[in-house]
């Protein structure tokens, strides 16, 4: 089964990169009239080739960290070499300038990115250290998403996605979850990312918070409802259920042999079906189906031991009656 396909995401701004959390600290020295410039790649860019005047080896639009060596490459040159460098470097379409390893910066370069309105910031961590905390912001920032709408929880510390048409009960099957001490990520939009690469994640769009909405009792704060732990902001989706409605004609697999795949962002997850019946306990069913998916995470498959052992109970019949 083939999700929606991914949404189209916001101009990723340098602002926001100002707004980084983590260790880095980041403090802007220079250029704040350039922070909305847009970031348009993934990865950083270490400008030492620029520096020595291959201008045509920036990448326009990317985050250029500079380190120990090219702040002491700065350091030597000539001043009129050093104006001619840094005006050339804030002329480019790049982002944003980020200085590590605390290296004091030369007064012309922070001149240049203020005439060029080129954000220029400072970090006190080790360029290796700013490198991987920045790709790893930039890679995340630049994932591919898209939005589905069901309902995401943790259930026995699983993702699992509960989607289907509206009034099939997902949003009260999660409620029931939440009743038996599981945990709630996300109700009727999901926000679902590939990050890393072949994971999904899920999580709950900004300005909804830890809410639910059950038809006849309204939208329900979970966090008020059942404590603080029982909502959580982001969980991989492990599990994809879809609640079929009474009536629609479906081919279910009785046996469960077959491994069915939902398909979202190239990514594929487990995929299991649950047609509504009146007085079927849906919390019950999605625990089982989560219980199942876990035990054949484990290589225990309990739909093909049984048949490989009824196929083997066939033959030792067939067997005692050719003897």
């Amino acid at each position: 089964m083939e999700a929606k396909p991914a949404t189209l995401r916001s101009p990723l701004l340098v602002r926001e990169l100002s707004r980084m959390r983590g260790g880095l600290r980041l403090r802007l020295v220079a250029g704040s009239s350039g922070l909305g410039r847009e970031i348009l790649a993934p990865r950083i860019q270490k400008p030492a080739l620029a520096l020595a005047g291959y201008l045509d080896q920036l990448h326009p639009g990317r985050v250029q960290v500079l380190g120990n060596s090219e702040v002491g490459y700065l350091r030597r040159l000539p001043l009129d070499a050093l104006r001619k460098t840094s005006r050339s470097i804030c002329e480019a379409p790049v982002a944003c300038l980020v200085v590590a390893g605390g290296n004091t910066v030369p007064v012309v370069l922070r001149q240049a990115c203020s005439s060029g309105k080129i954000p220029l910031f400072l970090s006190e961590q080790r360029t290796a250290a700013v490198i991987r905390a920045v790709n790893r912001w930039l890679e995340e920032r630049f994932a591919p998403e898209t939005t589905v709408h069901g309902v995401l929880l943790r259930v026995f510390d699983h993702g699992v996605l509960l989607i289907g048409r509206s009034g099939t009960g997902k949003s009260e099957t999660a409620l029931a979850l939440l009743n038996r001490g599981h945990v709630l990520v996300a109700d009727d939009v999901v926000r679902v990312r590939e990050s890393p690469p072949g994971t999904l994640r899920g999580r709950c769009p900004e300005g909804l918070g830890p809410h639910i909405e059950i038809r006849g009792l309204g939208v329900l704060d979970v966090a008020e409802l059942f404590g603080r732990l029982s909502t959580v902001e982001e969980t991989v989706v492990d599990l994809a259920i879809e609640l079929i409605e009474e009536g629609r004609q479906v081919e279910l697999d009785r046996l469960g042999i077959d491994e069915h795949r939902l398909t979202m962002l190239g990514v594929e997850v487990p995929y299991v079906q649950l047609q509504l019946r009146p007085g079927r306990d849906l919390a019950t069913l999605v625990e089982v189906a989560t219980r199942n998916q876990l035990l054949k995470a484990r290589g225990i498959h309990g739909a093909r031991r049984f048949v490989a052992a009824s196929d083997r109970n066939l033959r030792r019949t067939a067997e005692r009656g050719a003897s």
